[in-house]
């Protein structure tokens, strides 16, 4: 018989165990693709691959590829291929897919359209008969990929995915697919242990679907011994006396293999509806009593003394709705306790909860569940293999991100007074103060705002995304935030307004409070997060000096030194900035503090021509210029270091006699115009105006500007 060209497709990160797979059933030129295996076999391999796969999707048999440009380039490809003869008889239904686009053909239904009128014409014209169109598993059902100017034509012989066994009906939040399952259960090792007899745990089985891919391999069952599918039995290579007796022979090995299987495998879980489900799927099956769900919880738990291996995905996303980690725990409690001695599996969002388990990992896989990324953690369960968790952290850490760890709860135990005795929520916990980790981390309340420095270019990407989730390890086992509440952010160097830029479009607002003020912040959607949590000590200052004071606030932002005049009850705070964004953001911060009243005034408009065109006489100005600005609202850009001077002169024109301006920016390599050095009276306040958390920073420089 010719041989056939064949894609295989699995999801991603499966394919180099598919290609395995796929020799053991007599394959003998494969070749790893992306999310599949490329096969030239012939049909007989093709039907023991539909019938023993564990852990293929779909089989796509290549019918030809051709130029595509266009629609009309399409519908001749199309017609080019003699669709009667790809059948056992004429299809009496047809179902596409079409994944792909190009200039031309740039919406997929539009193409899955002109293919099925290609189709459907030939037919037609040929024998009279239009087939009708299903969303899935036609008698005749044909895959379409376009890529630039080629379109590739597939037949679909497996009409759904193989994944789909048939034994399971309802399920719990998130299933496990079966494939992704059996090849956890491969790299666990499971296949060797089973011929041992070993026994196969499941301490948080769900549906039981891990339990189930599991005793399918046990006992050599054929995962897809009841596969009903029009496509297969519909292609013209189909021989049902062939495929009758590569079932009549699975059920003999079935059997066979239930016969010498002699271990255990138990699977409990604490949901009574979830043991349900598991026992209503296994009764689709031929299964004997060595296999069982119990509803039971994890403390009360035992399984036998040796031989185990211990499959397991434990909640996260959407499985886990409240209770952050406590199943976790419970696991890593039970694992401890309970077990003596077994190999062990287990499905991880992440790499954290993978230490959190508490035990010495032997090898990790990246997974993906759907469209969910996740890690394979494999580990022995013993004495050995046990990590020492150091005093103050949730779990251990390599030695790489514990050096980290221990310089958070340095940082953390220095700061925690002052915090307490101050009424200080949001505030800086690391800044970089190892080379290795270049980071700011902040804490607002129970959220970790991570900031990444851009990386020299002597560190290798790689690296420094090594590094980066080094920092997500320290950060979860030290502060120990929920996943949910810590937001990372990669800061570049800034060329202009990026901390002003929208970051995201979802909002993560909420209320903090600093030494009786209030502040909104968000730390999902811009760069900054509306607080600069370095001019704390400024605001403080602000409202210690503006009793019954006219204040100014020039690049006001979201008016949190405006704030702090007011509660410093100013006689009158004016808040002046370009963003209409900003200004709302600031009138907000007012009214969270019940300062709303009349002499407040928030004007938009930019500051040198607000200078410029006002009359009035104010005794506080604050100006916190940005180090460069290409505003719109400007001709030409703003430089601190270029402009400062004309800033200065300008705000001390509206400045009275005995008032003060406090000037400040973030250019490291600022330096001050000797003009205004003579002209006025300066007082470096730089290193005053910093609070504990920023010691020894050089995030800003600050002064204060009056009168000679």
């Amino acid at each position: 018989m010719n041989e056939l060209n064949a894609f295989v497709s699995c999801p991603k990160h499966l394919e180099l165990l598919l290609k395995d797979e796929l020799l053991s059933v007599g394959a003998t030129a494969v070749a790893e693709g992306l999310a599949g295996v490329h096969l030239t076999a012939s049909a007989d391999v093709m039907l023991q691959a539909v019938m023993w796969s564990r852990l293929a999707n779909r089989i796509y048999i290549k019918l030809n590829s051709a130029i595509c440009a266009n629609k009309k380039d399409l519908y001749n490809a199309v017609m080019g291929i003699d669709w009667a003869k790809q059948c056992q008889e004429i299809p009496r239904t047809v179902s596409i897919k079409f994944n792909g686009t190009n200039k031309e053909l740039k919406n997929t239904h539009f193409s899955s359209q002109v293919t099925k009128d290609a189709i459907c014409d030939q037919l037609n014209d040929e024998f009279g008969i239009r087939p009708k169109v299903v969303k899935s598993d036609g008698h005749l059902s044909v895959y379409m990929r376009i890529k630039f100017k080629q379109v590739d034509i597939y037949q679909d012989i497996t009409g759904h995915s193989l994944h789909q066994r048939g034994y399971r009906g309802t399920n719990t939040l998130a299933p496990l697919k079966e494939n992704l399952a059996a090849a956890v259960l491969i790299r666990a090792g499971w296949p060797e242990a089973a011929k041992n007899s070993h026994n196969l745990i499941d301490p948080m089985c769900g549906s039981g679907t891990l339990l189930t891919e599991g005793w399918q391999m046990a006992c050599d069952i054929a995962p897809n011994l009841n596969l009903k599918s029009h496509a297969l039995f519909s292609w013209i290579h189909f021989d049902s006396h062939k495929w009758t007796q590569m079932m009549l022979d699975a059920e003999s090995r079935a059997a066979q293999g239930m016969e010498n299987f002699k271990g255990q495998m138990i699977g409990v879980d604490h949901h009574k509806d979830s043991i349900s489900q598991a026992n209503d799927n296994l009764a689709n099956m031929p299964h004997n009593k060595r296999i069982s769900f119990q509803y039971q919880t994890l403390d009360k738990f035992r399984i036998p003394p040796r031989n185990n291996v211990i499959v397991c995905n434990p909640p996260y996303g959407v499985r886990l709705q409240k209770n952050y980690l406590s199943s976790w725990i419970q696991l890593k409690d039970w694992l401890k306790s309970k077990v003596n001695d077994a190999k062990a599996a287990v499905l991880t969002p992440d790499e954290a909860k993978g230490w959190l388990l508490g035990f010495r990992g032997t090898g990790s896989y990246a997974l993906l569940n759907g469209n969910i990324p996740i890690q394979l953690r494999l580990f022995d369960v013993n004495k050995d293999s046990q990590l020492n968790v150091p005093e103050g952290q949730l779990f251990a850490l390599p030695a790489s991100a514990q050096m980290l760890a221990n310089r958070l709860k340095k940082n953390q135990n220095n700061l925690n007074h002052w915090l307490e005795t101050a009424g200080i929520e949001a505030y800086r916990l690391y800044d970089a103060d190892l080379p290795e980790y270049a980071v700011a981390i902040d804490c607002y309340q129970n959220h970790v705002h991570i900031q990444e420095y851009k990386a020299p270019k002597t560190i290798e990407p790689k690296k420094a995304l090594a590094h980066l989730n080094q920092v997500m390890l320290a950060v979860q086992s030290v502060i120990q935030p929920k996943t949910e509440k810590i937001h990372l952010k990669t800061r570049q160097i800034q060329k202009d307004n990026d901390q002003y830029d929208k970051f995201n479009d979802e909002e993560d607002r909420f209320v903090i409070n600093e030494q009786g003020r209030k502040y909104l912040v968000d730390l999902e959607q811009y760069l900054d997060t509306g607080l600069f949590l370095d001019h704390r000590w400024l605001r403080h200052e602000i409202e210690q000096c503006s009793t019954n004071k006219r204040v100014l606030n020039l690049f006001s932002y979201t008016g949190a030194i405006s704030v702090a005049a007011a509660k410093g009850n100013a006689a009158a705070v004016t808040s002046v900035d370009t963003s209409k964004t900003y200004q709302k953001w600031a009138e907000e911060n007012f009214a969270l503090n019940g300062l709303r009243n009349r002499q407040h005034e928030f004007i938009r408009a930019d500051v040198m021509t607000f200078l410029q065109r006002s009359k009035a006489e104010y005794d506080v100005i604050i100006a916190d210029p940005p180090t460069f600005s290409n505003s719109h609202s400007r001709e030409e850009d703003w430089e601190v270091q270029k402009d400062h001077s004309d800033l200065i002169n300008a705000c001390m024109n509206l400045l009275s006699s005995e008032g003060v301006l406090y000037f400040s920016n973030n250019f490291r390599k600022f330096v001050l115009d000797s003009d205004i050095k003579e002209k006025y009276n300066i007082e470096d306040v730089t290193k005053e105006s910093f609070d504990p958390d920023f010691k020894g920073s050089k995030i800003h420089q600050c002064y204060r500007i009056k009168h000679k």
